[in-house]
């Protein structure tokens, strides 16, 4: 959906925006429903229940759907007290809606063509699109089949309809969905380029969809590829174990269960999909009052994941940030030559190679976060290195940079790739609009609703992880300067903790270039001293 994408976490239902049903449910939810419920267009959950039921759902608790007073949103109700452990409704297989089953039930995507995988989670992504005259990439076939089911679905009588008439008439607060104006909230964010990179890639895919259904409006194309982002599950994660491969459904009712805002309530159930039977069940983790909505923790942890996702950010996870990250692989320091000849041969050989994702101008895509021995820090570590490295021949570069990502090298390397990258984030932080101070004080005095509220958190966690990160590169800096033995006597006695993500890297990698560093001055003054006696 977007080159390259970041690591996705596990799939996850939403969070739900108040919605507007259609004017034949209202009525019954009226008679149904709180006043509040009906105002927000809530499902008329008894005929939807109803629904559920005739195709196999069971119901082991009393759930009603209405206005949460904890979130706000509409989500399901406890109507009686349930004990720990208990179920409290459980999915037959034919409510668990699969990528498999979308294409074979959806005409349109028939009508689309053949696909050879899912860009966003389900293969290669290349997709002949018949009414095109030819072969199209469709960006996200998974979620652009899905979208065009849930459209089909909308029709009266189709047999999925009841369920597709309780989704939201409209989202709001997401990404997918920004305008110009709500883009300029992020400033010089990297976020932007994402968010405007996923918008190109819906639009393209529309493009091929509009082929196969007449009349489809990008309006339409935009509601369903966001409904099918914010509720579609992945059961591997879910399944304990039982499912090999990744498996990605939407499933009516689950995706009524919300989010525990943070810090206000905490989770009180968990999902389980049965890989044997394909049934799919929420189950009580707590004991739960009368009243109490159900609340399960998506699993996101930064406020970029849960914009893009689920439409909403928190100010209490602004410590948890992470944030993409991109520059230009080809922009070497230091004056050209035979160095930086070698090292744009390897880029190239690289990308023809399938093993570096690079834009045409060099362009990589990274994660920062204050990490630096994680899976995606050790990337961008190696690309540092590979940035500064001086390399006499090809050689150098096979051993030390395999597909540019180079281990550690020798103590100048480390250290040079590291003031590298802090004059990367120096840079990148002069370019925002605002300082963290201005933007600290805009989120005391700003409404904690809409574009400008969700950017401005955004802006403001991603300029402390980089000031974070600047001064933690600074703090180390000292300890490139120390023998192997003062850097041993530092590490016991100030990054001496092994839970440390930043002390590790300390007591690892710092350690490992000093004391090569060590070894090759002991063994030059050794050749010294035979010179000299010789």
């Amino acid at each position: 959906r977007q080159p390259p994408p970041p690591p996705r976490a596990r799939r996850r239902p939403l969070r739900r925006t108040p919605l507007a049903m259609p004017q034949r449910w209202a009525a019954l939810a009226a008679a149904l429903l709180p006043a509040a419920c009906v105002g927000a267009g809530s499902a008329d959950f008894g005929l939807f229940r109803s629904w559920l039921v005739e195709r196999g759902a069971s119901f082991a608790a009393k759930l009603e759907v209405g206005e949460d007073v904890v979130t706000g949103l509409r989500g399901l109700l406890l109507q009686e007290e349930v004990a720990n452990g208990k179920t409290l409704f459980e999915l037959p297989s034919n409510l668990v809606l699969s990528t498999d089953a979308v294409r074979q039930q959806g005409v349109a995507w028939q009508q689309l063509g053949s696909c050879s995988g899912g860009g966003d989670g389900g293969g290669s992504g290349t997709c002949a699109a018949a009414s095109g005259g030819g072969s199209a990439e469709i960006l996200s076939p998974t979620h652009t089949a899905f979208a065009l089911f849930l459209l089909e679905q909308r029709a009266p009588g189709a047999p999925w309809q009841p369920w597709v008439a309780s989704l939201p008439e409209a989202f709001q607060g997401f990404p997918i969905l920004y305008g110009e104006e709500d883009l300029k909230g992020l400033q010089a964010s990297p976020l932007r380029k994402v968010v405007e990179l996923d918008q190109d890639a819906v639009s393209k895919d529309f493009a091929l969809a509009a082929g196969a259904r007449g009349n489809l409006s990008l309006e339409e194309f935009r509601w369903a590829r966001t409904a099918v982002k914010s509720r579609v599950f992945g059961l591997k994660s879910l399944s304990g174990g039982g499912l090999e491969e990744e498996v990605i459904a939407m499933i009516p009712l689950a995706d009524f269960v919300n989010h525990p805002p943070d810090g206000v309530v905490e989770a009180n159930v968990e999902p389980a999909y049965d890989a044997k039977t394909g049934s799919f069940r929420f189950s009580a983790v707590r004991d739960m009052k009368r009243g109490e909505g159900l609340y399960w923790d998506y699993g996101f942890k930064s406020n970029r994941n849960s914009l893009l996702r689920y439409g909403f950010v928190s100010q209490r996870r602004v410590p948890l940030t992470d944030m993409p990250l991109f520059f230009k692989l080809t922009d070497f320091p230091g004056a050209a030559g035979t160095a930086q000849s070698l090292k744009l041969k390897w880029i190239e050989k690289a990308k023809q190679d399938g093993l570096l994702a690079a834009e045409d101008d060099g362009t990589v895509f990274h994660e920062l976060s204050l990490s630096l021995t994680s899976h995606t820090s050790a990337k961008l570590l190696g690309h540092a290195r590979f940035m500064v490295l001086q390399p006499k021949n090809a050689t150098v570069l096979e051993e030390m940079c395999p597909a540019t990502f180079c281990t550690p090298v020798s103590l100048a390397n480390e250290r040079a790739a590291l003031k590298h990258l802090a004059e990367l984030l120096e840079a990148l932080t002069a370019s925002y609009g605002t300082t963290v101070a201005e933007d600290a004080k805009l989120m005391e005095e700003s409404p904690k609703e809409g574009a400008v509220w969700q950017t401005l958190v955004v802006r403001y966690g991603e300029k402390q992880v980089l000031r974070g990160f600047g001064r933690l590169l600074g703090a180390m800096d000292p300890l490139f300067d120390l023998s192997p033995w003062a850097l041993a006597g530092a590490v016991a006695e100030h990054w001496n903790n092994s839970a440390s993500d930043i002390h590790r890297y300390v007591q690892e990698t710092v350690t490992l270039v000093v004391e090569a560093e060590g070894l090759k001055w002991a063994k030059r003054k050794t050749r010294e001293g035979r010179a000299k006696a010789a």
